[in-house]
C-alpha cells in the first residue's frame, strides 16, 4: 500500500488543539506522535508500554490520551509519544472512526461497526 496522509485535528487534555497532516499506517496500533508534538498539546503521560519498531527493535514509549477527529467526527484515543519522527495515525484510531483504508485511491472511507452477536 502507498503511503498518503490526511488531515487530523488533535486536542490534549487541557483543549490545545492543532490540525496537522499524520501518515496513514494501519501496521501502527495507536497513533504515533513525536515529541515535540506531544509536548505543544500538553499531553499527560498515562503509562509506558513496549513498541516494536519497523526494523524489529524494541523500545518503552510512553502512552497518553488524546482527541482525534477527521472532517465531522472525533474519538479519544490512545498514543504513543515517540522521540521523534512522523506523525501516524494508526488501526486503533482508525477503527474508532469507523474509516477503512482505500488503498488504490490512497484515501480513507468510511465503514461499518461489527457486532456478530447469536
Amino acid at each position: 500500500m502507498g503511503q498518503f496522509s490526511v488531515p487530523v485535528r488533535l486536542t490534549g487534555p487541557t483543549g490545545r488543539s492543532e490540525e496537522v497532516d499524520l501518515f496513514v499506517d494501519t501496521g501502527a496500533t495507536l497513533v504515533i506522535l513525536p515529541r515535540w508534538l506531544a509536548e505543544r498539546l500538553e499531553l499527560v503521560v498515562k503509562y509506558r508500554k513496549p513498541v516494536v519498531l519497523a526494523g524489529g527493535a524494541q523500545e518503552t514509549w510512553p502512552i497518553a490520551e488524546l482527541r482525534v477527529a477527521i472532517g465531522d467526527e472525533e474519538v479519544p484515543t490512545l498514543c504513543f509519544i515517540a522521540p521523534d519522527g512522523p506523525a501516524l495515525l494508526g488501526a486503533v484510531a482508525l477503527e474508532s472512526l469507523l474509516l477503512a483504508v482505500d488503498p488504490v485511491a490512497k484515501r480513507l472511507v468510511p465503514t461499518r461497526g461489527l457486532a456478530f452477536l447469536s
